[in-house]
Protein backbone atom coordinates (compact mmCIF):
# COMPACT_ATOMS: atom_id res chain seq x y z
CA UNK A 1 0.00 0.00 0.00
CA UNK A 2 1.03 3.43 -0.90
CA UNK A 3 0.48 6.21 2.19
CA UNK A 4 -2.34 7.15 1.04
CA UNK A 5 -3.73 3.76 1.43
CA UNK A 6 -2.10 2.87 4.56
CA UNK A 7 -3.67 5.64 6.43
CA UNK A 8 -7.28 5.07 5.30
CA UNK A 9 -7.24 1.34 6.52
CA UNK A 10 -5.58 2.24 9.39
CA UNK A 11 -8.45 5.34 9.85
CA UNK A 12 -10.95 2.31 8.73
CA UNK A 13 -9.64 -0.28 11.71
CA UNK A 14 -8.71 2.76 14.45
CA UNK A 15 -12.74 3.53 13.76
CA UNK A 16 -14.64 -0.10 13.78
CA UNK A 17 -16.12 -1.84 16.38
CA UNK A 18 -14.62 -5.29 16.06
CA UNK A 19 -11.67 -5.00 13.89
CA UNK A 20 -8.25 -3.57 14.99
CA UNK A 21 -4.52 -3.34 13.84
CA UNK A 22 -1.83 -2.80 16.64
CA UNK A 23 1.97 -2.18 16.54
CA UNK A 24 4.65 -2.82 18.17
CA UNK A 25 7.51 -0.67 18.57
CA UNK A 26 10.98 -0.67 19.81
CA UNK A 27 13.40 2.24 20.45
CA UNK A 28 10.46 4.53 18.32
CA UNK A 29 10.77 1.93 15.52
CA UNK A 30 7.74 -0.14 14.49
CA UNK A 31 8.89 -3.76 14.58
CA UNK A 32 5.44 -5.90 14.04
CA UNK A 33 2.05 -5.24 13.53
CA UNK A 34 -1.01 -7.36 13.63
CA UNK A 35 -4.97 -7.29 13.21
CA UNK A 36 -8.17 -8.99 12.95
CA UNK A 37 -10.16 -8.54 10.19
CA UNK A 38 -14.27 -9.66 10.29
CA UNK A 39 -14.59 -12.60 7.68
CA UNK A 40 -17.92 -11.07 6.57
CA UNK A 41 -21.28 -8.88 8.14
CA UNK A 42 -23.70 -11.26 7.48
CA UNK A 43 -25.04 -13.21 9.79
CA UNK A 44 -23.64 -16.64 8.46
CA UNK A 45 -20.03 -15.10 8.70
CA UNK A 46 -20.10 -12.53 11.48
CA UNK A 47 -18.98 -14.99 14.04
CA UNK A 48 -15.27 -15.32 12.20
CA UNK A 49 -12.41 -13.24 12.45
CA UNK A 50 -9.05 -13.10 10.71
CA UNK A 51 -6.17 -13.17 12.42
CA UNK A 52 -2.30 -11.77 10.73
CA UNK A 53 0.51 -11.06 11.97
CA UNK A 54 4.19 -9.49 10.93
CA UNK A 55 7.33 -9.31 12.80
CA UNK A 56 10.52 -8.00 11.08
CA UNK A 57 13.19 -11.30 10.71
CA UNK A 58 15.72 -9.27 13.30
CA UNK A 59 12.90 -9.41 16.13
CA UNK A 60 11.95 -12.92 15.64
CA UNK A 61 12.29 -14.82 19.26
CA UNK A 62 11.86 -11.87 21.51
CA UNK A 63 8.13 -12.42 22.04
CA UNK A 64 6.85 -9.62 19.70
CA UNK A 65 4.64 -11.72 17.59
CA UNK A 66 3.49 -13.40 20.98
CA UNK A 67 2.13 -10.28 22.64
CA UNK A 68 0.93 -8.90 19.36
CA UNK A 69 -1.56 -12.19 18.69
CA UNK A 70 -2.10 -12.40 22.55
CA UNK A 71 -3.86 -8.94 22.25
CA UNK A 72 -5.40 -9.67 19.35
CA UNK A 73 -6.72 -12.88 20.34
CA UNK A 74 -8.46 -10.43 23.52
CA UNK A 75 -9.92 -8.22 21.24
CA UNK A 76 -11.33 -11.11 19.32
CA UNK A 77 -13.15 -12.27 22.64
CA UNK A 78 -14.10 -8.53 23.21
CA UNK A 79 -15.68 -7.83 19.56
CA UNK A 80 -17.81 -11.10 20.35
CA UNK A 81 -16.12 -13.63 17.73
CA UNK A 82 -16.75 -17.45 18.50
CA UNK A 83 -14.04 -18.11 15.74
CA UNK A 84 -10.29 -16.42 15.30
CA UNK A 85 -9.19 -17.98 11.91
CA UNK A 86 -5.71 -17.61 9.99
CA UNK A 87 -3.59 -19.14 6.97
CA UNK A 88 0.69 -19.52 7.13
CA UNK A 89 2.89 -20.97 4.86
CA UNK A 90 4.04 -24.63 5.70
CA UNK A 91 7.62 -23.87 5.66
CA UNK A 92 6.79 -21.26 8.44
CA UNK A 93 7.55 -23.74 10.99
CA UNK A 94 8.17 -21.30 14.05
CA UNK A 95 5.18 -19.27 13.17
CA UNK A 96 2.96 -22.73 13.38
CA UNK A 97 3.89 -23.94 16.29
CA UNK A 98 3.40 -20.07 18.21
CA UNK A 99 0.00 -20.94 16.94
CA UNK A 100 -0.27 -24.39 18.24
CA UNK A 101 0.69 -23.15 22.23
CA UNK A 102 -1.82 -20.56 21.84
CA UNK A 103 -4.85 -23.37 20.79
CA UNK A 104 -5.00 -22.87 17.12
CA UNK A 105 -5.64 -25.88 15.23
CA UNK A 106 -5.14 -26.76 11.44
CA UNK A 107 -8.34 -27.59 9.44
CA UNK A 108 -6.67 -27.24 6.02
CA UNK A 109 -4.54 -27.19 3.76
CA UNK A 110 -4.27 -25.56 0.23
CA UNK A 111 -1.22 -26.73 -2.01
CA UNK A 112 -0.83 -23.39 -3.90
CA UNK A 113 -2.50 -21.28 -1.90
CA UNK A 114 0.47 -18.66 -1.69
CA UNK A 115 2.31 -17.27 -4.66
CA UNK A 116 5.84 -16.36 -3.23
CA UNK A 117 7.84 -14.07 -5.60
CA UNK A 118 11.04 -15.95 -5.40
CA UNK A 119 9.80 -19.43 -4.45
CA UNK A 120 6.63 -19.66 -6.59
CA UNK A 121 4.11 -21.57 -5.13
CA UNK A 122 3.62 -22.51 -1.55
CA UNK A 123 1.24 -24.51 0.57
CA UNK A 124 -0.62 -22.99 3.06
CA UNK A 125 -1.73 -24.11 6.32
CA UNK A 126 -5.21 -22.92 7.26
CA UNK A 127 -5.68 -22.75 11.17
CA UNK A 128 -8.49 -21.93 13.53
CA UNK A 129 -8.89 -20.69 17.31
CA UNK A 130 -12.61 -21.37 19.03
CA UNK A 131 -12.78 -18.35 21.66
Amino acid sequence: MDAEQESRFLARKAESPNEIEVIALMEGKIVGTAGIDAVGAFYKLRHRAEFGVNILKEYWGLGVGRALMEACIQCAREAGYAQLELSVVTENTRAIALYQKAGFVEFGRNPKGFRSRTAGFQEIVFMGLEL
